[in-house]
């Protein structure tokens, strides 16, 4: 007993008991109030490490213009320290007192010391489904041994340049690494600061998939150096009569969707227990979602190259779990398009890829939220420390393809809420003239510019029968047509009517069609909850199979 009373001083905090039937909720662990004041002072020091830890650069200087550096001053913060060493203990003693007088909580920490020991993936699973708690120290449910290639920022080449940039760069790179380290990041990615204000809604988020999902939590622990521990939730409906009102995967019957796995990679503000998570769910797949390092519970930061190792993880721990890559879908939300063109590089053969509300690079982005004379700076800071450059990875990918465009979003547009202004019309684009450069090119691309401007449905489809209604069925044929003459997978670029020069009104048809098919107008804002509507499996030419046509 006097060891659990020990471990109860910094032992994780506890946030819910589950419930293990389907006929009532559990409930949230209250705990006494010398735990509950512990517990406060402890964050009002953790926040005031970080204060202390990011305003450094002032407080040093503060210090030193005060003659803290002295003898005399060196004691008197010694002394202030000691004081502070003192409180903390303190407050931890007192926690473990407040907890070990809580029969619930020795109850928890009896099983969590005994469980968390163990290898065995049921017993501790059993225990996940039990009970919520601080996961910072939970051993790994998972370990990736995977170890793919890093990701990499852009490198400055200092060959053939002038003397002033060889000075100029290197002193960019340092400021540009402050910015990044200081406030840049957590301006890409607020989540790593707002998850502390909206942690009830993530508790009561998770403890509704897990009560009435049967999701499974597990940890997973990633392969490079970093080794962050991930926060996973898996939900899974291989064996529900699940059926899906959406577009069928292939022209046979599936029966239900539960045997694809949509892994889910969220927003810069979004979690797991909050975010696009549920829509696949909705729709009868197998999901399976997890927080970025630094979100939630995991641990880490979400640098690129943190995040891209994650992920590759995540990806390892789905096939752990059953799923062959051909059978698991990539589904993103905003700046989660990053991670999952990231994927389609080292997993080309997954079954396809959704990317809801993204953009084609994040610089335009950052540049339009800084000073105009700061762009150029802005540019190099993105490129060389944070380079989500989604156009360029998505581009190496060969699959199935759907892009969701927000046609009232202001967070991806470069003026709120202008249609003609969202970087998904370039991501879109970008894909387009990697994918048919003979079709779309600096000829049809106005064309394609001024669809996607249209202001509303009705619009677009005026543009769209302006260009096309003589030539859809011609276009259609020709699809056909290649997709009949296929042999293998299919790889891009491919090149229709390049034997045969196509006429003008041809081509124009086919590059607004083929932008139709691959894109999806939800007339929303950029935060609004997808429809299940438009989580549709993607457009191919594979499903062109039928009647062939050539020019």
């Amino acid at each position: 007993m006097f060891i659990y009373m020990i471990k109860s001083v910094y032992g994780p905090q506890l946030y819910r008991i589950f419930s293990q039937d389907d006929s009532s909720r559990g409930r949230y662990y209250i705990p006494g109030n010398l735990e509950y004041y512990s517990n406060s002072l402890l964050s009002l020091f953790r926040g005031l490490y970080v204060f202390c830890k990011w305003g450094s650069p002032l407080i040093l200087a503060y210090a030193y213009k005060n003659n803290y550096f002295s003898l005399d001053g060196l004691c008197s913060l010694a002394k202030l320290a000691c004081l502070f060493g003192f409180v903390i203990v303190s407050t931890f003693v007192s926690r473990g007192l407040g907890r070990s007088r809580d029969p619930l909580y020795l109850e928890f920490i009896k099983q969590y010391t005994d469980i968390n020991q163990k290898k065995n993936s049921a017993e501790k699973q059993k225990f996940l489904s039990k009970y919520d708690f601080e996961m910072k120290n939970w051993n790994p449910d998972f370990i990736s041994t995977s170890r793919p290639p890093l990701f990499k920022n852009k490198v400055q080449r200092t060959l053939n340049e002038s003397f002033l940039s060889k000075i100029k760069y290197p002193l960019w790179r340092v400021l540009s690494t402050i910015c990044v380290e200081t406030f840049g990041l957590r301006m890409m990615y607020p989540g790593v600061m707002i998850q502390n204000l909206i942690g009830n809604a993530l508790l009561e988020g998770r403890a509704k998939l897990i009560e009435f999902k049967k999701a499974k939590r597990a940890v997973i622990q990633t392969a490079d150096n970093c080794q962050n521990k991930i926060d996973t939730l898996f939900v899974d409906q291989r064996n529900r009569e699940n059926f899906s009102n959406i577009a069928t995967l292939t022209n046979n019957n599936l029966g239900s969707n539960g045997k694809y796995l949509v892994l889910c990679c969220d927003g810069n503000a979004s979690f797991y227990e909050v975010g696009c998570f549920q829509i696949p769910i909705e729709n009868g797949f197998s999901a399976l979602g997890w927080n970025y390092p630094g979100f939630g519970q995991s641990t880490g930061l979400p640098y690129p190259k943190q995040l891209t190792a994650a992920s590759d993880a995540v990806m390892q721990y789905a096939f752990s779990l059953g799923f062959k890559q051909e059978n698991i879908i990539l589904f993103s939300w905003s700046i989660g398009g990053f991670a999952v063109s990231w994927l389609t590089n080292h997993y080309p053969d997954v079954k396809a890829v959704i990317m809801d509300a993204c953009f084609d690079t994040i610089t335009p982005l950052a540049q339009q939220q800084m000073p105009k004379f700061a762009s150029k700076f802005v540019k190099y800071t993105i490129e060389h420390n944070l380079n989500l450059n989604v156009a360029e990875l998505i581009s190496k990918y060969h699959g199935p393809v759907t892009f969701i465009r927000r046609t009232q979003d202001e967070i991806i547009s470069i003026i709120p809420r202008v249609a003609a202004t969202n970087r998904g019309n370039d991501l879109l684009i970008s894909t387009l003239m990697t994918r048919y450069p003979s079709i779309v090119d600096k000829d049809t691309i106005p064309y394609i510019r001024t669809w996607l401007s249209a202001k509303n449905d009705l619009e677009r489809t005026k543009v769209f029968s302006s260009y096309t209604t003589e030539n859809i069925q011609l276009c259609e044929s020709i699809l056909r047509s290649y997709a009949s003459e296929m042999n293998g997978p299919k790889k891009y670029p491919v090149y229709f009517g390049k034997e045969n020069e196509a006429r003008k009104e041809i081509k124009l048809a086919m590059a607004v069609y083929l932008a139709d098919k691959y894109l999806l107008n939800f007339e929303s804002s950029h935060c609004q909850p997808l429809s299940n509507e438009f989580f549709r499996i993607p457009w191919s030419e594979n499903s062109m199979r039928q009647l062939s046509y050539s020019f």
